[in-house]
């Protein structure tokens, strides 16, 4: 738009306007600077060279009095009808620009009032008060993360918080909290007052787990809670063919390790992922994701999944039984299609995740080369890997044994024994004629007595003969049955295997096209 900058006064002269409008002539006007902090068409500009001047116009015609004051009258009644039209470009333009500038406030009232603005806030508070050092007379917000080998209490007085303040708010979170749980990377933040005191204490082990401690000054004492965090839950599926080891595939998939391990506790009484994935195998899995403002904070639990391998189709369904009693905690277990339980006696490995290196059988001893019996599983494993009991048990012997080097045996129900050996250390606890629970972690694999190199040797006896702990068939757990049964299949199987079927369909076309072509060919045989 073009915008004036002068007109005929009434005397004839001109009256330039200085709106911060640069004037070029016989180019469009832009604007290039700021706009003045006064009222624009208040102020007075010096007019641009090169602009025409009514006096000209006026010597111009001189020569005759009447005709120059004709031309003059003239020249002023003809600028009067522009400069009513050009004082309206004007009103139009100051019209826009001060509803450009409104529509500027009230975007910038939106952003502060937003919540955009009000994180961005927050995030410059806590910046400020992660670096906070306390002093005396200025009341102020500090906040800390616990490093090794400090305790809450030396974290919080090298931050300039008075000793005896520190120790006060602290005694009174002992009462909800115990301080000997705390682990380096904990996160604290104090209100402290202009005497030291602390006002609000804030202690967070985790994303869910805060405990607040605030002054009552009625009271001249803490209040303490726990605050309660609900995080809300997403449900999601994911579904692969095995490429190198299950572990790998799911993290190349973008999902974490921890995903992984979960997928693996549920079947970690029917399979043993260290001797019997193989590549190509197809899973699937449906299971929770937990959200807390918006960002992912952990996963849940599984909820169905699926295994197609070696030991063939193997499914499992979470099934919760919840007591009449409400003060008891509901019971969790994993039962297959057809409701059966597949919880075992013994699980299917004593290690989480790991490779056998030696099986059982007759084969050359590695040290002293000649051809014997090897009475028991190798896993290779770097030293200090957790041990668990395969089964519930009472421990028979912790210590020394010659080449077994630290041996563990535990003995089981039904004459059971497993044995496990060249351990590094015991768990605490763990002597004779302690009891231990099915996955308790009881020791740490190592590389004592007769060992080549770190690892696990585990054995198995029945009725006091060795047997092959990759084969043994142990009794399972009871199964669902009537209309809990019933009520399982409907809620929980039905809809979570369309869910694992739809997964593997969409991620792994290929095995369900060669599926269905085999059982057209099946099909076909038959007719």
């Amino acid at each position: 738009m073009s915008l004036p900058v002068a007109s005929c006064d009434e005397h004839g002269g001109s009256v330039w306007w200085a709106t911060g409008v640069p004037v070029v002539q016989g180019s469009e006007k832009r604007m290039t600077n700021r706009w003045a902090d006064a009222d624009f068409l208040s102020q007075r500009g010096r007019p641009d060279r090169g602009a025409p001047s009514w006096k000209r116009i006026a010597m111009v015609v001189a020569g005759a009095l009447l005709l120059a004051v004709v031309a003059v009258w003239s020249s002023c009644g003809e600028d009067e009808e522009e400069r009513v039209v050009e004082d309206d470009g004007i009103s139009e333009a100051v019209e826009e620009a001060s509803q450009a500038v409104k529509n500027a406030v009230q975007a910038a009232n939106r952003f502060a009032e937003s919540e955009e603005a009000e994180a961005l806030l927050e995030v410059r508070r806590q910046e400020q008060a992660r670096h906070a050092h306390w002093e005396d007379g200025r009341a102020m917000s500090i906040a800390g993360e616990l490093q090794p080998d400090h305790s809450v209490y030396v974290s919080m007085v090298n931050r300039g918080i008075p000793e005896g303040r520190v120790h006060w708010v602290i005694s009174a979170m002992d009462e909800e909290f115990d301080f000997r749980r705390s682990r380096p990377g904990d996160l604290w933040q104090a209100e402290v007052s202009e005497e030291g005191r602390v006002e609000e204490f804030r202690y967070e082990t985790s994303p869910e787990n805060i405990w607040v401690a605030r002054y009552d000054e009625e009271e001249t004492t803490y209040e303490v809670e726990k605050l309660e965090i609900i995080p809300e839950i997403r449900t999601r599926s994911v579904a692969g063919s095995v490429e190198g080891s299950f572990w790998l595939t799911v993290e190349s998939m973008g999902e974490s390790g921890v995903l992984a391990h979960r997928f693996m506790k549920v079947f970690e009484y029917t399979i043993d992922f260290s001797t019997e994935s193989r590549n190509g195998d197809v899973f699937a899995m449906v299971f929770e994701e937990l959200y807390l403002d918006g960002e992912f904070l952990r996963y849940g639990r599984v909820l169905g999944a699926k295994y197609v391998g070696e030991r063939g189709n193997r499914q499992a369904y979470l099934h919760v039984s919840k007591s009449e009693d409400e003060d008891e905690d509901a019971e969790y277990g994993y039962f297959d299609e057809e409701g059966e339980n597949l919880e075992r006696q013994f699980l299917r490995s004593p290690l989480d995740v790991t490779r056998v290196t030696s099986t059982f059988g007759r084969r050359q001893h590695p040290i002293t080369g000649d051809n014997r019996m090897h009475n028991g599983v190798d896993y290779g494993a770097p030293t200090g890997t957790p041990v668990r009991a395969v089964a519930s048990g009472e421990v028979v012997f912790a210590g020394w044994a010659g080449g077994y080097g630290k041996l563990l045996r535990i003995r089981h129900s039904g004459g059971y024994e497993t044995r496990y050996a060249h351990l590094s250390r015991f768990e605490r606890g763990i002597s004779p004629g302690a009891r231990v629970s099915q996955g308790q972690v009881v020791a740490q694999s190592g590389n004592t007595g007769a060992s080549t190199a770190p690892h696990l040797h585990y054995e198995m006896l029945r009725n006091g003969a060795h047997i092959d702990p990759l084969t043994v068939e142990a009794t399972s757990g009871d199964p669902l049955r009537g209309e809990e049964r019933e009520k399982f299949l409907q809620e929980n199987v039905t809809p979570l295997s369309e869910k694992l079927n739809e997964a593997v369909a969409r991620e792994v076309p290929d095995f369900v096209a060669a599926i269905e072509e085999a059982e057209a060919a099946s099909e076909e045989d038959t007719d």
